[in-house]
């Protein structure tokens, strides 16, 4: 018995490739038509719309006529535009009073002076947000056919619109502060010192609010006027200044000192954890285990009472051989301890743990910028490092923000009907 197997037809590879690239360059074509019938419609309906009204929004020059009657066509002239589907060609229309100036017209959809579209900005305000560097998105955009130099990415980044905030969320009555330090290239701000910078905080600890960073501000040192500044806007947020809030902290004093300032009435604890380091790191360096090992116990207790008499045997064990750690320890044993009190404040987390995780976000977002080499493009990247941080807990889209701002919209826009991220 013979077995015949008959040979199935492969198309070869080639005549695959042949094929997609004959789709591919069909489907670019035809949106590549598509958006520039789109445009040129817009322009002129916004022509003839104008002209319809009783009172035309744009006035002569020359003449301040905005009447209908006192204008008249004046033909069109080309405008080359770039956008992702390739190279449109617009016929822009023209408008001329009867005093003979010329009328300007700015269209919604055009922006004067304006060479590439809104989906390539889009394009590139996305790749900076999803930790892409400026040379890669310079050399995304040119595999599109889409020329755009690396000076001009920063230069948009650097005018680029912050959406506001907005309120919070929901309600938060525990919060943790933190700050972290970078290098700053280029000129340096007014009144700054040096191009050290630093980027402290506000990270939310309460399961009601779904947005985890409530405020970042960049600020020339961790002190008293940027955790001041940082008070200031969790208050323009909603917060309330008279409320019951927590504040959980490395024991900074400054933290106290400006976040007190804008909240009188708030608790401030110290992390456990920074404490116990601070008070192994004081001593010898051959007792630093010994003396985390026992300052954790000290920490660790369940009750006040028990606390207490913990502390009082860590200092008769290490008065002599550490005094700058007992020190330390009873400095911070008050303000680490106060949730054991029966009225103190009742804390779902002792260490500021989740303001670590939040600063090393900030971190990983942040160092590799080349765009961070200049003053100007330093707040647009933290506002894009906190919208990737609360846009996956929000579950909000963080792009659509930015666009509204960009086109003028005082509030934040939150919903877009069309997906914007390639």
């Amino acid at each position: 018995m013979s077995i015949v197997a008959q040979k199935t037809l492969v198309p070869h590879p080639w005549r695959k490739l042949r094929e997609i690239q004959m789709v591919v360059r069909a489907v670019r074509a035809v949106s590549r038509r598509c958006l520039e019938l789109s445009l040129q419609g817009l322009l002129r309906r916004w022509v003839d719309t104008g002209l319809a009204q009783q009172v035309t929004p744009w006035a002569c020059s020359r003449c301040g006529a905005q009447e209908p009657s006192a204008f008249r066509r004046n033909g069109t002239y080309r405008r080359r535009l770039s956008t992702l589907a390739g190279d449109v060609t617009l016929e822009v229309p023209r408008l001329r009073c009867l005093c003979g100036a010329h009328v300007s017209l700015v269209f919604p959809v055009l922006e004067p002076r304006r060479r590439h579209w809104w989906d390539v900005w889009l394009q590139v305000v996305e790749g900076l947000g999803e930790r892409v560097s400026v040379w890669h998105v310079r050399d995304r955009l040119q595999r599109r056919g889409v020329y755009l130099s690396r000076s001009t990415i920063v230069r948009w980044l650097a005018r680029l619109r912050l959406p506001p905030l907005g309120a919070i969320p929901g309600t938060t009555d525990e919060i943790q502060a933190d700050g972290l330090y970078g290098h700053l290239w280029g000129p340096l701000p007014h009144r700054w010192r040096n191009h050290t910078y630093a980027l402290v905080i506000a990270a939310n600890r309460d399961p009601r609010c779904p947005e985890k960073v409530l405020g970042a501000v960049l600020a020339a040192e961790e002190d008293q006027e940027a955790y001041r500044s940082l008070g200031d806007l969790l208050l323009s947020r909603g917060l309330a200044p008279e409320g019951s809030l927590t504040v959980l902290g490395d024991g900074a004093p400054a933290i106290k000192a400006g976040l007190g300032l804008s909240f009188p009435k708030a608790q401030f604890l110290r992390c456990l954890w920074h404490l116990s380091r601070l008070v192994a790191d004081l001593g010898p360096p051959e007792a630093r285990l010994a003396l985390r090992r026992d300052c954790r116990r000290v920490l660790r207790a369940p009750t006040w009472d028990q606390a207490l008499a913990r502390y009082a045997a860590f200092r008769r064990s290490w008065l002599e051989r550490a005094p700058e750690s007992c020190r330390a320890l009873a400095e911070g044993f008050e303000d680490a301890m106060l949730p054991l009190l029966p009225d103190g404040p009742q804390v779902r987390q002792r260490t500021n743990g989740l303001a670590e995780r939040m600063a090393r976000e900030f971190r990983r977002f942040l160092r590799p910028r080349e765009a961070l080499r200049s003053a100007a493009t330093a707040p647009a990247l933290v506002a894009l490092a906190l919208a990737q941080v609360n846009a996956r807990h929000r579950r909000e889209d963080w792009l659509v923000a930015f666009l509204g701002a960009a086109v003028g919209l005082p509030q934040r826009l939150t919903q877009f009907r069309i997906p914007l991220h390639t």
